[in-house]
């Protein structure tokens, strides 16, 4: 049973203790007198006993707290013990104001700000748990002129071999009292706390979903039973460590902000162990100040597929998505909002719409998304159904007698239809009906043969649906609900850190490759990054691969990359790359050339510098709209 050890340097001091525990309760289970020497071995003897709280003094106290982990109620010196100490030392001295060294371990003594006044005496206090051993603080106040020393046992000794008369202090009942006192405060508390952490555990086991509890840095102190289940882990293999480091996925930065204070909570999904947890992270605030977090977690229903016979059918069949979202975000910081929000839609089985120009980053991110979700076992589709006609549209997305089609090929996981734009309304309308009515529809009516659909569908496009949907050519019910779960991937020339950062890794994979050494400086990356890059990535990797294969000096220079830009492409400004308007779009770019010359007066430069464009895309406008 728990309870608290007494560990005093001396037999009186223990006979002491002893009639002060007969007066009262107490819960004192070890009383032992100790030496520097001995004092650990018998705190460690009064742990293996049951003791849970240790009263010692001076070094004693020190040695303790150093060498176990059990709480230390130090014996503190009292004033009035201390008075009486100094006073019988005037007498032994017989000699007016006198110098009075007191040395004691730090905590022992109270205030002696007002001693020199009341004594007529003069004080060097020293504390003996700093960096100065007590050999030399001794040395020190002899050459001060120290009189006396109040000490233990060990400055005493010393004291007296260097000639100076010495003195131990005692310790009375008082300060016995007082150090009883506080360690019951501790041994109360103590109990407290064990309770409430008993039945702290006992909610935590009984709970359904996983519990982890980390103090402020973000470090684990507990985990209950259901957590160790989803992570297939001890806690007694993961206390100490940082929670991000055990729940992969889990954002650390996020994480930090909760812990700081800056968000008041945080919500997210992530895969372990082939299981999709919904993960909320909540502050333990107390008086204002957050001490830790609790990380709770439930699992999402698992969808009704044979992981490891399927993937392996999948994987030989080429059926497989290899891309992830966190790879994707690592070489293009600027997409990390567009991976963070489909990391959310990962979760659901709803219609996903994905726009963008750049083929490989749409793939990329529908690859993110398959692996991110409950599908991620299940097959991975792409079809393209550009240039398409629409029997073949049909035939190849719904089947056709004994074909099943992609959409029931993808069944349990993820199809990608690019170019859903180019879909005809027939396809659109039975694509719809699959969504729906979650079976296959096939292009020939066979009610005798109807199979269970459960697939994901992403629809990718670069083109503006709101135009479509306005001129007819794609079905309203089917554009809402793609547009419910949007991501648009932002155009690779708005991306300068993305850019600038693939700017590097093709110079560098370039140089590697053929053995070269390139500086390229600031302005020629400059120049680089600024380009109006339409062709994406593709561009921009072929471009820095001529560039390291035929310059002939080591330092690339801006002038070189301007050079080479007009050698291959021609035209540097990003509106010579503008896409015809339609539509409305049209009439009002007609009307503001109209206002612009009209306001002008013909000119065409000052009329270019107010539509910001260059003179050479004015004249093309001009052209096109017959105002030349």
């Amino acid at each position: 049973m728990a309870g608290i050890a007494m560990l005093l340097p001396d037999a009186q001091l223990c006979r002491q203790a002893e009639e002060v525990i007969k007066k009262k309760k107490h819960h004192v289970v070890y009383i032992k007198e100790t030496t520097i020497d001995t004092v650990v071995l018998e705190a460690r003897n009064a742990i293996a006993k049951g003791a849970n709280i240790v009263i010692s003094r001076g070094s004693q106290a020190s040695a303790v707290k150093q060498h176990t982990n059990v709480p230390v109620v130090e014996i503190e010196l009292t004033t009035q013990e201390l008075g009486l100490s100094i006073v019988k030392a005037k007498k032994i001295l017989k000699k007016k104001h006198p110098v009075i060294g007191i040395f004691f371990w730090k905590g022992m003594l109270g205030d002696t700000s007002k001693f020199e006044e009341l004594f007529d005496v003069k004080i060097i206090r020293r504390d003996l748990d700093g960096d100065t051993s007590w050999v030399e603080l001794v040395d020190e106040a002899i050459v001060r002129g120290m009189d006396f020393l109040i000490s233990g046992e060990q400055c005493v000794n010393y004291a007296n071999q260097k000639g100076v008369p010495a003195m131990l202090f005692r310790t009375t009942g008082e300060a016995l009292q007082v150090a009883l006192n506080n360690a019951e405060k501790m041994y109360y508390t103590s109990s407290v706390e064990q309770q409430s952490y008993a039945q702290f555990i006992s909610v935590l086991d009984s709970a359904f979903n996983g519990i982890i509890k980390t103090d402020a840095e973000g470090s684990i102190l507990l985990m209950n039973r259901v957590m160790e289940q989803f992570l297939k882990t001890t806690s007694g293999e993961v206390l100490g460590r940082h929670v991000t480091e055990v729940l992969e996925g889990l954002e650390r930065d996020t994480f930090n902000r909760v812990l700081e204070g800056s968000m008041d909570s945080y919500s997210t999904f992530i895969n372990t162990n082939y299981q999709a947890l919904v993960v909320v992270v909540d502050p333990i605030a107390v008086e204002g100040m957050i001490t830790g977090a609790i990380v709770s977690c439930n699992m999402m229903k698992r969808l009704n597929w044979d992981r490891e016979e399927n993937m392996r059918e999948q994987f030989l069949r080429g059926f497989v998505a290899k891309g992830s979202l966190d790879e994707l975000t690592a070489r293009m910081p600027s997409l990390k909002k567009v991976a963070d929000l489909a990391k959310l839609y990962a979760q659901s089985s709803s219609p996903i719409l994905v726009e963008g120009k750049t083929a490989q980053e749409l793939e990329d991110l529908c690859q993110g998304i398959h692996n991110y979700s409950l599908r991620r076992n299940g097959p991975f589709l792409v079809v393209n159904v550009a240039g398409i006609r629409e029997d073949d549209q049909m035939r190849i997305l719904f089947g056709e007698g004994e074909d099943k089609g992609l959409l029931m090929q993808a069944n349990y996981g993820t199809i990608v239809i690019r170019a859903i734009d180019k879909l005809t309304l027939n396809s659109q309308y039975h694509l719809l009906q699959a969504i729906r009515k979650k079976r296959r529809v096939s292009s020939i009516v066979d009610n005798d043969n109807v199979q269970e659909l459960d697939v994901r569908i992403i629809g990718c496009t670069s083109k503006n649906l709101v135009e479509l949907k306005r001129s007819g050519r794609m079905r309203k019910d089917l554009y809402y609900l793609f547009q419910t779960f949007r991501l648009t991937v932002p155009d690779f020339t708005e991306r300068k850190e993305d850019v600038r950062i693939l700017v590097d890794e093709y110079v560098k994979k370039y140089m590697e490759l053929y053995s070269r050494f390139h500086i390229l400086t600031d302005e020629a990356r400059d120049t680089i990054v600024n380009y109006y890059w339409e062709g994406n990535d593709l561009q921009l990797e072929a471009f820095c691969e001529r560039l390291i294969l035929t310059t002939r000096r080591r330092k690339i220079t801006a002038e070189y990359v301007n050079y080479l830009l007009d050698e291959l492409y021609n035209i540097r400004d990003k509106d010579e790359f503008e896409e015809e308007p339609i539509g409305e779009l049209m009439n009002d770019e007609l009307e503001n050339l109209k206002t612009a010359l009209l306001k002008y007066g013909g000119n065409r430069i000052l009329t270019a510098k107010a539509l910001n464009i260059s003179t050479s895309t004015l004249w093309r406008r001009m052209k096109k709209y017959n105002l030349d």
